[in-house]
């Protein structure tokens, strides 16, 4: 006898419950690849040179400069995920949060395949906004990625996983 209450408890429960829509999620880009970062952007221009500098027997005159060194570097992404919405979603409920998992499976780092070298991650996220010449409601969104390239020793291509995590839809 409970068997069959049960059943019939899960039936009724199960059949009446409907699914709600989310719209449909796509990512225009399956990889996502930040700018290489250039030189100029580590070393201000300029503040590693010397004009008509000349070698003494134990000093440079005139001295070299200290060294000014960048070790923070931010690249945003205005577009990385986009949503169709339906008539009746509320773009303004719809949140966004983005997780970052190194190749080492360490959070908020992107990893070299060569060393153990980690650069440090933060994800600012971009508030989502309804694209304006879509012919439908299309929701997209971005994020700024603040790179902290202090730990790192060696130069290269750095990966990790990107998860987005979407609620209020």
């Amino acid at each position: 006898m409970k068997r069959l209450f049960f059943l019939s408890t899960f039936l009724s429960v199960f059949l009446l419950y409907q699914p709600k829509t989310f719209g449909q999620y796509s990512f225009p880009n399956n990889t996502l690849t930040l700018d290489s970062i250039q030189l100029n952007e580590i070393f201000s221009e300029g503040s590693n040179q010397v004009d008509d500098g000349r070698i003494q027997t134990n000093s440079i005159n005139p001295p070299l400069p200290t060294p000014s060194l960048t070790t923070q570097v931010s690249r945003t992404v205005e577009k990385i995920w986009q949503l169709e919405l339906s008539g009746t979603q509320d773009e303004n409920q719809i949140s966004v949060a983005y997780d970052l998992i190194s190749g080492k499976n360490n959070p908020d780092r992107l990893s070299n395949e060569k060393d153990s070298n980690e650069i440090n991650v933060s994800i600012t996220p971009i508030a989502p906004v309804i694209d304006p010449n879509a012919a439908k409601r299309i929701l997209y969104g971005g994020a700024i990625f603040n790179l902290d390239l202090s730990n790192i020793k060696t130069s290269g291509s750095y990966s990790g996983k990107l998860m987005i995590t979407f609620t209020g839809i």
